[in-house]
């Protein structure tokens, strides 16, 4: 693979749109608050994000990321099943009432997790996964580090008060989680019944009464606590974008909502979402390959990347493509060979790997020697 003059990112640039002081007509009373595009992570609105505090069971956002990466990886099957320790059986707060030495599916306990925010079936996943909740703890912690993130964790459910995050991590993680798809086959659920091994039903309600009560929203993960107040992490997606809003140390549960309402509205009455570039979209054409058995190839873009626009700023929107100086043989289809810069007000806010649309091999002896064979005998 070719190594680039400079850095190649995959859109993970953070843009600093307006922020708590000048937003217009949005205010929190949430101690830190943070609100971003989830497409390229513009940050719209902050307040106080990067003060470590209590984060309650808003942490399972974590827990559901390293479960989601594990059934992507294969380390983790929907149809697995898991027996239930006593010590996930154990667990206090929101739950299913899972019974201990009865066994469920992977499936019915990510549904749990997602849909209830169940504190068992979270501390039962972690322990199918980990070997146990300690261990998968440190999968937590570690993963933070890996994402650069202030966060420590000390169990997989957030209960108790050791949990610490700072807003703009927490909307870190939920933006990770918001790019698997099988999150939302669970978190936008309002209400469902959660089937024991023997029958017995167990009701699950969200406990983000968003999803019922505001359009377009379909996750994440509440929390709450005396010490650290009412939390939140939501998402909402309509045709204008996907917007990811965290609190912190709400003072009720009613002032957590409406801060949401206020900070989604907010969102959407001022900003529009543009797909920049598709995945796959041809980006250039017959770019000269040197020492190649085909002089030409074209590049294409590897990732699709959105951007957040204020209204009325849709012209300042400027794309530049930048490639290796000496782009050479061989290459295979997929090889990184550039970037697409995509810059708004004349500021870079994201960028895109190039990778080629092709294979060239690098010409020598044998193959020339075979295309002139060819040319001489069929020409």
């Amino acid at each position: 693979m070719k190594r680039l003059i400079t850095a190649v990112t995959a859109a993970l640039m953070l843009c600093m749109l307006p922020t708590a002081a000048s937003a217009q007509g949005f205010s929190t009373k949430a101690r830190a608050a943070i609100l971003i595009d989830a497409g390229s992570g513009n940050v719209l609105f902050e307040h106080n994000a990067d003060e470590l505090l209590e984060c309650a069971g808003v942490a399972k956002t974590m827990a559901m990321l390293l479960f989601l990466e594990a059934e992507q990886s294969g380390r983790l099957a929907l149809s697995d099943t898991v027996t239930i320790s006593k010590h996930a059986a154990s667990m206090r707060g929101t739950r299913v009432f899972l019974d201990a030495n009865t066994t469920h599916t992977v499936e019915n306990l990510l549904k749990a997790v997602f849909v209830n925010s169940a504190n068992d079936a979270a501390v039962a996943l972690a322990e199918k996964l980990a070997g146990s909740e300690e261990a998968f703890v440190e999968m937590m912690n570690k993963k933070a580090s890996v994402m650069g993130l202030s966060a420590a964790f000390d169990n997989a459910t957030g209960l108790g008060s050791a949990q610490r995050a700072t807003a703009r991590d927490i909307a870190a993680i939920s933006r990770e989680l918001a790019r698997y798809n099988l999150a939302f086959k669970w978190s936008g659920i309002w209400m469902e019944n959660y089937i024991h091994p023997d029958g017995r039903e167990t009701e699950m309600v969200n406990q983000n009464r968003l999803v019922r009560f505001y359009e377009g929203c379909d996750g994440f993960a509440t929390g709450s606590s005396t010490s650290a107040g009412y939390c939140l992490a939501a998402t909402v997606k309509r045709s204008g974008g996907r917007f990811i809003y965290v609190s912190l140390g709400m003072p009720n549960s009613t002032a957590r909502f409406d801060d949401a309402k206020g900070a989604f509205d907010y969102a959407f009455a001022g900003f529009t979402a543009k797909t920049v570039v598709r995945e796959g979209q041809q980006l250039g054409s017959n770019l000269a390959v040197a020492g190649g058995t085909r002089p030409f190839v074209n590049v294409h873009a590897a990732q699709e990347f959105s951007l957040l626009i204020e209204k009325g700023k849709e012209g300042s929107l400027e794309k530049e493509l930048v490639l290796l100086e000496d782009i050479s043989a061989p290459l295979k289809q997929g090889d990184i060979i550039g970037y697409l810069k995509i810059m708004l007000d004349g500021q870079e806010v994201g960028r895109v790997d190039v990778v080629s649309g092709q294979n060239v091999d690098e010409r020598n002896f044998a193959n020339a020697f075979s295309r002139i064979m060819v040319w001489w005998l069929f020409a």
